[in-house]
């Protein structure tokens, strides 16, 4: 089967390279260039209680998918030439008030519900696990299954395996239409024409600009998000992610830490502001107060693909069923990249419609 996938971020190579270790024959168009887009200001973060609701389809969609990520790295370092940082050391929720405690104290009795291994430090036992807390925290929740990966160093991995795969990767492609004719489809991009046998439009925020003919455009909108990347100067680095109040911060091997994100509804603006970057240095700071002494690496900015229900848009369209959607992610690409591609891929090569399409289909914003 030859397919077509508009779209390089770390959904899109999930599926490319998931795609080429099946047999299929793949090109992948892409504006910028693999992992460009939001991946590339991504936290890495496999935290599905602490992104998404309890009983809801988004959380489903997400344990699912953790429950996928220790094969899907063993197998990438298996046949990678580099490393995948990858760790699953378990997150940290803080509470810095009362209020805070109460809220993590529902948490902790929701997972209990539901068999999620979880522990309650309170504000003696949180401070010595965790030296680099402030000694103001009141409690904290450790969710022990959650994790951590290094989104460029999957998306590099993904990228390499599909090539050695077959797979070819064009960039700078844009101003993209597709149309199913029959048991083809075609990609029409200025005056180039790629023809296979189906198409994965996994193009995150830029989803409504890609023109489908007989389909509305999905709906997705951008939410930019700005992370900070900070050198460690001083006390203990995180031993694992801190979720606090208004931050989380990711420690990484090499002595630097993650912190993010702002969520801010401003189109296609891609920019870098004083009070993006206040919001998050005051709020780190407050949970890890030796943040302070840190250096400034980078500020990272991202566009992440949101749609009005938070759910990612998966699936094929009934009117044009050799054209699947794989986009909308908004907080979860990078978590739900091996689902996502599982689910893609089991449709495209062996027609299986999986479950969880019923909440992820396409086809619902045309029925609203």
């Amino acid at each position: 089967m030859r397919v077509i996938v508009v779209g390089a971020g770390v959904i899109g190579v999930s599926i490319a390279e998931a795609l080429t270790h099946r047999g299929a024959d793949v090109a992948v168009l892409d504006m910028r260039g693999p992992g460009r887009g939001a991946s590339q200001a991504s936290a890495g973060m496999l935290t599905p209680y602490s992104e998404a609701e309890g009983s809801s389809p988004l959380l489903d969609l997400c344990t699912r998918s953790l429950a996928l990520y220790d094969a899907f790295i063993a197998r990438l370092l298996d046949v990678s030439r580099g490393s995948i940082e990858y760790a699953r050391t378990g997150s940290l929720d803080v509470a810095l008030d009362d209020d805070g405690v109460a809220k993590l104290l529902g948490t902790k009795v929701a997972l209990d519900t539901t068999g999620v291994e979880s522990e309650w430090l309170d504000e003696n036992a949180v401070r010595q696990f965790e030296p680099s807390l402030t000694p103001a925290a009141h409690g904290g929740l450790l969710t022990l299954d959650h994790g951590l990966v290094g989104a460029e160093s999957l998306v590099n991995a993904l990228v390499h395996q599909a090539r050695l795969a077959g797979a070819t990767f064009e960039f700078p492609i844009e101003s993209l239409s597709i149309e199913q004719l029959g048991e083809s489809v075609e990609v029409r991009a200025l005056d180039r024409t790629w023809s296979g046998d189906a198409v994965v439009v996994a193009t995150g925020s830029w989803s409504r600009r890609v023109k489908i003919a007989g389909v509305p455009a999905l709906p997705v909108r951008p939410v930019r998000g700005q992370l900070l990347h900070l050198q460690w100067c001083e006390g203990d680095l995180p031993g694992r992610i801190i979720w606090g109040p208004h931050c989380y911060a990711v420690p990484w091997s090499d002595g630097t830490l993650l912190v993010g994100a702002t969520a801010e509804d401003v189109g296609f603006d891609e920019g870098t502001t004083v009070a993006g970057v206040n919001a998050l240095t005051s709020g780190v700071i407050d949970m890890l107060p030796h943040a302070s002494g840190a250096r400034i690496e980078s500020v990272r900015v991202g566009l992440r693909p949101a749609l009005a229900d938070e759910l990612p848009a998966i699936g094929p369209f009934t009117s044009a069923p050799r054209i699947v959607a794989a986009t909308g992610h908004y907080r979860c690409g990078v978590l739900l990249a091996p689902l996502t591609a599982e689910l893609v891929v089991n449709y495209l090569l062996d027609g299986r419609h999986d479950p969880a399409f019923v909440a992820t289909t396409p086809d619902r914003f045309a029925r609203n």
